[in-house]
């Protein structure tokens, strides 16, 4: 979970900034209709406000109301953003379990695994450099990858003092862009730096932060069940809470929010 340090950090303890946060990381030039793509939108709010709702928007073109949790794992939970933001930092960041984010978020304990679920089914399907998001969740991308992905070719290095071995290892980096170009990799997430702008005494923290987040915010929500499966092939508890892939939901499981 968030060190001491993070403790004070708007994101973590107030929905509005966390809010803010995250329209910055998912439209750096203006709010964008998630429906029809339309760039004429209008806050809704002032001295005539109609909604209660932070963050409303109303599109111009297709006349529909979103913010930006909008076809987002984000959208229709129940749990305040702001602890939201908490949870994906420690997915991140750190290598805590669902009881410690539990006790350190006053959430439940189901909750957190769904929470965590949605997290790792959104970076599923990953095909970037697997080194951005932390060590937990780049193992996650890293395992769920197709088999030709998993064993890269060996290059061999010659003696520093014996450049005999040279054409051998000439020959390992052909296979090995061969092998690169049979498994290719999709650009490198940038972090725009909004959340560093914040607070740069843990910009390296930070930056993880906003990779997760920008990439979480450009995938759709994945149905969770709303019982745990009970099947021993999965390495951690939360992912029981997943769809198996190729696979609908039935009605007695529906979507239960966190």
């Amino acid at each position: 979970m968030p060190r001491k340090r993070r403790s004070d950090h708007p994101i973590f303890s107030d929905d509005s900034d966390a809010r803010r946060a995250l329209e910055a990381l998912r439209w750096p030039t203006g709010p964008v209709c998630p429906t029809c793509n339309s760039s004429k939108v209008a806050a809704i709010g002032g001295e005539k406000k109609t909604s209660r709702r932070d963050g409303l928007y109303r599109c111009a073109e297709c006349k529909r109301q979103f913010t930006v949790t909008a076809d987002t794992l984000f959208h229709g939970s129940k749990v305040p953003l702001s602890k939201w933001m908490k949870i994906i930092f420690a997915e991140a960041n750190t290598t805590g379990t669902s009881w410690q984010m539990a006790q350190d978020t006053d959430l439940d304990y189901k909750t957190i695994e769904k929470m965590r679920a949605r997290i790792y089914a959104a970076v599923g399907t990953y095909r970037g450099p697997n080194t951005v998001f932390g060590k937990r969740i780049s193992k996650h991308v890293r395992e769920q990858r197709p088999a030709s992905y998993q064993k890269p070719p060996k290059i061999p290095k010659p003696p520093a003092r014996d450049p005999s071995n040279l054409s051998e290892t000439m020959r390992g980096f052909k296979r090995w862009y061969a092998w690169r170009a049979r498994n290719p990799l999709n650009k490198k997430i940038e972090a725009p730096g909004v959340l560093a702008e914040l607070d740069p005494a843990s910009k390296k923290n930070l930056v993880r932060t906003e990779r997760l987040l920008v990439h979480l915010l450009s995938e759709k929500p994945v149905p969770v069940r709303a019982r745990r499966s009970k099947s021993k092939k999965l390495p951690a508890k939360h992912l029981a809470w997943l769809v198996a892939p190729n696979r609908t939901i039935s009605s007695t499981e529906g979507n239960c929010e966190p």
